[in-house]
């Protein structure tokens, strides 16, 4: 799952940070630090004094977080040396968070009943740091504020666990504990981890309406506490969503500001930023392949309108070729009864017919009568034919002479 494993542990290490719990020291000399710890066996831990005690913890503590991205399995080994002293001793905050640190561990290696077993001993440090009994040190106990953070940093872990197990009734149930106390304290850099982790889960799931919300909750935390890095986590988160949905556009838009810090930070931001870039080029994909769609689409319609326009000119005509037809084949079964009349009766011309009788008469030829009556003068002869055929003449002459007779001239 998207940064699962190490997104919240690693950002509610950066908050605890700001609240001067413990240091980093990861860019301190951890081989000098681990040379001094060395010399100190068991035997010698159970003669030292208190405060030797309280620095050698210290020292554990910090060879853990210090060790903890760069060489796990030595992370791990002061991790156990950190809680056999702190809960020996019952400095029950530092036991606490070298339990989680050991379940930690175990998660990332896959062994999660190991995993379970740690948190679960993490669980019942924090419960007994809540009793707020006397102890060394704390003769009122430990503060509400610190045992807030106790429960709320384990329980985004076991979410993170449950999650990674896709066990995610168990997930949410443990996220929500989580925000329930990030919310009471105000704590708004966590609670933009909480809801971009959240997020990442339901968008793992496929739930893309609950992805939005938490992702927009993670943005607005992030904006609150004014932190760059939630403000572009977030937004990254919205870029990758919005890729899943297919907004484009929406999701090239959050995706770049997003960028803008990744790259304006890329020293520390690699990985971040890497993953944005990616993310950008999957959006760019897309849009290509929309638009080559469109562009056949396109060309498809046009081809198909082209087709449609050339099928409706066919037919147009086809239709004044059958209205022409009509028309001939009309004229041809009224003069039908004049083969009928007697010789000396006037046959009965149609109005083409009388129309170019007189022309015939004006000695015009069957081309120029065709271009008077924008007619072929292949139809013109077709009209002598049958003039010829009325008037029972040999020629237009005869025609013309026997129309004299009739008066029809």
């Amino acid at each position: 799952m998207k940064k699962l494993a190490t997104l919240l542990p690693l950002l509610l290490l950066s908050y605890l940070l700001a609240k001067g719990q413990y240091s980093d020291h990861r860019d301190h000399q951890l081989d000098s630090l681990e040379s001094v710890v060395a010399p100190w066996t068991v035997e010698r831990v159970a003669r030292a004094s208190y405060e030797e005690k309280d620095l050698l913890s210290d020292a554990y503590h910090d060879l853990m977080w210090g060790y903890s991205q760069i060489n796990p399995s030595r992370s791990l080994y002061f991790a156990r040396k950190a809680f056999d002293l702190c809960l020996q001793e019952q400095w029950l905050n530092q036991a606490f968070q070298a339990a989680k640190m050991i379940g930690q561990h175990h998660w990332a290696a896959g062994q999660i009943d190991s995993a379970k077993t740690a948190f679960a001993t993490a669980l019942s440090i924090a419960d007994r740091m809540a009793l707020k009994e006397p102890l060394p040190g704390k003769p009122n106990g430990y503060k509400d504020a610190t045992i807030d953070d106790a429960y709320s940093s384990l329980y985004g872990a076991l979410g993170n666990l449950y999650a990674s197990l896709d066990s995610i009734p168990q997930a949410m149930e443990y996220y929500h504990k989580a925000g329930e106390l990030f919310k009471k304290n105000d704590w708004l850099e966590s609670s933009s981890v909480l809801y971009h982790n959240m997020g990442d889960t339901w968008l793992d799931e496929g739930n893309l309406k609950e992805a939005e919300v938490c992702y927009n909750e993670a943005l607005k935390y992030g904006q609150e506490a004014e932190d760059s890095l939630l403000i572009a986590e977030a937004k990254a988160g919205l870029g990758a969503l919005y890729l899943e949905q297919g907004k484009t556009r929406k999701a090239l838009k959050y995706l770049q500001e997003a960028d803008q810090y990744f790259s304006a930070n890329e020293d520390q931001e690699y990985r971040n930023r890497i993953y944005t870039l990616d993310l950008t080029g999957k959006v760019n994909d897309v849009q290509r392949r929309m638009l080559t769609w469109m562009v056949a689409g396109g060309i498809l319609i046009i081809i198909l309108l082209l087709g449609l326009l050339l099928v409706l000119l066919r037919a147009n005509r086809l239709r004044k070729q059958k209205e022409g037809a009509d028309v001939v084949i009309g004229e041809v079964l009224a003069a039908l009864p004049q083969e009928q009349k007697t010789e000396r009766s006037a046959p009965e011309l149609t109005e083409r017919e009388a129309q170019i009788l007189p022309m015939l008469a004006e000695g015009l030829s069957s081309k120029a009568i065709a271009d008077r009556l924008c007619l072929t003068e292949q139809t013109i002869k077709w009209y002598r034919m049958r003039l010829l055929e009325k008037f029972n003449a040999p020629n237009t002459a005869g025609v013309i002479s026997k129309a004299k007779e009739l008066e029809l001239l």
